[in-house]
């Protein structure tokens, strides 16, 4: 015997929410140097951690940017010898890499509590280049270290 088709429809698949985007600007350990985040970095991805993730890992998407500044008074170059057109390039591949070991730490943070993460380098001046990226990627939250200045000393 044949059953009657049933006059229900399928259940509607409950939409899945879509992560809340998190762009971090970090930056290296002005103390340290790379590949060590500054206090204020590590701070500010830690308080992130706490006070708005917590369990909800899956709630959320992190977009690690490092921007790279080029050095305005040449001070750290001051000791080196550029003799050909190749030595300039392996100091910006120096440079690049530095900045990834500063990337891993937070990429390697996120995975350790599940976040979901990218992360990139741009270079250029941080506070031009933050707002061109946060433009450009649209995050949820903007999330930067304050490096301990009071509200008055930010503006």
């Amino acid at each position: 015997m044949a059953s009657a088709p049933s006059s229900s429809s399928p259940p509607t698949p409950t939409p899945t929410p879509t992560p809340t985007r998190i762009l971090f600007g970090v930056n290296e350990s002005s103390i340290r140097g790379y590949p060590h985040p500054s206090i204020s970095s590590r701070t500010a991805f830690d308080w992130t951690l706490q006070k708005l993730i917590r369990s909800n890992a899956a709630g959320f998407y992190a977009l690690f940017l490092h921007v790279q500044a080029p050095d305005e008074d040449g001070f750290d170059d001051m000791d080196s010898v550029y003799a050909s057109p190749d030595d300039f390039k392996n100091k910006n591949e120096k440079q690049k890499i530095k900045g990834l070991y500063l990337l891993q730490y937070f990429v390697e943070r996120s995975h350790q509590v599940g976040i979901k993460c990218e992360a990139w380098l741009k270079m250029g001046d941080p506070k031009v280049v933050i707002c061109e990226e946060a433009k450009r990627v649209q995050p949820d939250l903007l999330v930067v270290g304050s490096r301990g200045l009071g509200p008055v000393q930010r503006y």
